[in-house]
């Protein structure tokens, strides 16, 4: 890739981190992530732009709002009504059960894909969870291994061929206990894309330096429809 090109492809990927690549463009360039190249641009400038997001502060909402709310509803002519009253009160609980499933639909994805870490007709040491269109994944420790020190368990992609040359992407390191939710990176989304198993290998602590399986693969899950 030579200098000019390797710069529209970093605006592009840019692009596509902060969501505003859309349509045609980005699906063409969702091909381009098989690349490892590419991928690592993608990767590079999600990790530039995490928490940069500006936080929600607190806003009162304008007075015009609730008189908009009592003249639609003729509340002024009759405040001091029984009904006046229950129709300010439907009305706010209206409020915010719409607000409220709004919020829930914006939080929550359904599992789309999942995975069991067991040994065969064994005990299940972990849950796996892909969740939307492989946007997060959620993990879910329920009787890992014991585990010396100094080692850790990583969760991997087993990707098709075609994919990363065939080479494991990590997820990530399991829990030993309790539950982990990450957001998946673009390089993690297109390994899953026709990936049927996901590994599990033993690994130093802070898993694997080289990006690729280091230690024995303990356990490999396939990926099924949830």
């Amino acid at each position: 890739m030579n200098s000019r090109n390797r710069e529209l492809v970093d605006r592009l990927a840019a692009e596509y981190a902060l969501g505003t690549l859309r349509g045609r463009a980005r699906r063409h360039f969702e091909r381009w992530l098989v690349s490892p190249q590419v991928g690592s641009m993608v990767k590079a400038w999600e990790e530039r732009l995490a928490g940069l997001e500006p936080a929600l502060e607190r806003v009162a909402p304008p007075a015009a709002v609730w008189k908009g709310i009592e003249s639609r509803l003729d509340l002024r002519g009759r405040e001091h009504t029984p009904v006046a009253r229950w129709l300010a009160i439907a009305a706010s609980l209206l409020f915010f059960a719409v607000v409220g499933i709004f919020a829930i639909r914006q939080t929550s994805l359904p599992p789309t894909q999942v995975a069991f870490i067991q040994e065969q007709e064994g005990a299940i040491y972990w849950q796996v969870e892909l969740l939307g269109e492989n946007e997060k994944v959620n993990i879910l420790a329920r009787s890992p291994h014991a585990l010396e020190a100094g080692k850790t368990h990583e969760l991997w992609i087993l990707p098709a061929p075609n994919v990363n040359n065939g080479n494991p992407v990590s997820l990530g390191l399991l829990p030993a206990s309790g539950e982990a939710r990450r957001t998946l990176t673009a390089a993690q989304r297109a390994a899953l894309a026709g990936a049927k198993q996901l590994a599990v290998s033993l690994e130093p602590a802070g898993g694997s330096p080289t990006g690729l399986p280091t230690g024995p693969v303990l356990h490999v899950a396939p990926l099924k429809r949830a």
